[in-house]
């Protein structure tokens, strides 16, 4: 079983997806310090809003900027 994750961005008014960026570049115990996830999550299946703090942790690991006055960001898991 393969695991992706992503980025998924949504506009804020419409809730319409506008994109996805691959992120299994990024290790996932750097993305439990990031995100601190839940005990009963330990893998990160569940999906995680990227808020202020976390955006601009993950900005120096992967190119990406973050607007988070126009959309709403997730970490999103999926088996592929």
């Amino acid at each position: 079983m393969k695991i992706e994750r992503i980025i998924s961005w949504f506009d804020l008014n419409t809730e319409e997806l506008l994109g996805e960026r691959n992120i299994d570049n990024v290790p996932l115990e750097v993305l439990k310090q990031i995100f601190k996830p839940e005990e009963e999550d330990p893998l990160m299946y569940n999906p995680y809003t990227i808020n202020i703090e976390e955006a601009a942790q993950l900005e120096k690991l992967i190119d990406i900027e973050f607007d988070l006055k126009r959309f709403f960001y997730q970490v999103d898991c999926f088996q592929v």
